[in-house]
Formats: structure tokens, sequence, C-alpha cells
């Protein structure tokens, strides 16, 4: 046990750099909903949006509206629902109905929720892991090894990210939000702000998004089908 033990301390030693750039990760994504606050110019949601993101099932005390001339953007930072925020553009605010914006801060809250920070984490920690284990015990150099797993590794992160999309689209929709949603895409999509995806792209594409959201309507929320919204209809007019 003695070698065993030594050969560990020996690996974890060699590799202090991944484990510090792993750590300085981890660390980074729950520290950024701090992070933001003190960089960024933000305020709280006017009481109206924040009532509709209540409605979308969102304590609206974790919504913040960031300042400035950037584009519609939103984003969830940080690795839980209790510590974590969700962060609107003004632009997005502006460029949409109240509703479509508690949809798109509920998909965030989304990611939250449903853990998809730490999911996104951990798959390329556990491709540095790997790399560094094949490199420890390949007798061939290791930028080989590593060069071997950037396909892989890129495959997976895209998976899992999409699949995240995915997820979080469903948390809107069975908060009743995804007609809502479902018109918020398409309405960043016409104006030029959502982009199909491409092969490495870590969204899904518009189509696979609101195709999804319109499989079936959630029982007892009342809210209208997405195949018969008028939500859907530029993107039937693309197809």
């Amino acid at each position: 046990m003695s070698e065993v033990h030594a050969t560990l301390a020996a690996w974890v030693l060699d590799w202090w750099e991944l484990w510090a750039v792993v750590l300085a990760g981890v660390v980074g994504t729950g520290l950024a909903p701090a992070v933001v606050g003190r960089t960024e110019s933000t305020r709280p949601l006017d009481p109206a949006l924040a009532e509709a993101v209540a409605r979308a099932g969102v304590p609206a005390e974790r919504v913040r509206v960031l300042a400035g001339g950037r584009g519609p953007v939103a984003f969830a930072a940080g690795l839980s629902p209790t510590r974590g925020r969700v962060f609107v553009s003004e632009r997005l605010v502006a460029d949409l109905a109240p509703e479509e914006v508690a949809a798109v801060v509920c998909h965030e809250y989304g990611h939250l929720a449903r853990r998809h920070v730490p999911v996104r984490v951990v798959v390329p920690v556990a491709f540095a892991l790997a790399w560094a284990v094949g490199a420890t015990l390949s007798p061939d150099p290791g930028f080989l090894v590593g060069a071997a797993l950037v396909l892989p590794a890129a495959f997976l992160t895209v998976r899992v990210s999409r699949w995240t999309e995915h997820d979080a689209d469903q948390f809107a929709r069975a908060s009743g939000s995804g007609p809502s949603l479902a018109a918020a895409l398409v309405a960043l999509a016409d104006a030029g702000h959502v982009t199909e995806g491409g092969w490495f792209s870590r969204h899904p594409s518009l189509v696979s998004r609101i195709e999804r959201l319109d499989e079936h309507d959630v029982a007892g929320t009342g809210s209208e089908p997405i195949e018969n919204s008028t939500a859907a209809e530029p993107l039937r007019r693309r197809r």
C-alpha cells in the first residue's frame, strides 16, 4: 500500500498545475454571481416583471437586470438555485413581452434548479483527469494522449450542453411557460439573435427546441399547446 500511496502522491504533485486549474474553475463558477454583481451595474426587476417572473415559479430576488448597451442576453451564474442568480440584459427586457422575459428567466433558472452548471464543469474536468492518467501511464508523449482525447471531449461537451438546454426548456415548460418561451425564441431568432445549431454548437437548433417544447401540453397548467399557438407560425414558414 505504501507504494500505491507514493505513486498517487507523485502523480498529484506532477500534475499540480492541472489540479490548480480545476480548483480555480470550480471556485470561480461558485463565485460567479458575486463577481458579476460587483463588476457589472445591475438593478432589480421592475414590479410588473417581478410578478411575471414569480408566476413562472422563479424567485424574483434571484434575478437581476444588467444595465448597459449589450444585446439581448440572459444567463445563469452559480452552482445552485439558492445561491445562484439569473442575469438578463436591459435589451432583452425591452425587446420581449413580460411573459416572454419571464419564460427566458425560467429557462435560465432551470439550469440552476437542475444543477446543470456543476454537470458542465464535471465533463471537462473528467477529460482532464483522463488526459492526466493517460499521459502518466502511456509511453507516448503526453500531447499525443491529449490530442486523442480532443474530439471525444469536444463531442461529449457539446452533447451535454445541448441536453442541458433542452432540459432547461422542459423545466420552463413544466412551469407553464412553454408557449411564451417558444414565442421568445422565435422573436429573438427573427431579430438575428438566435443562431442555428451547428456540429459544435453548444445550443440546439431552434427547430429542435420548439419541436420538443411542442411534443405535448403540460397537464393541468392550462397552457395553450405550442403547435396551435401563433409563436410556432414563423418556425413553420422556415421549414
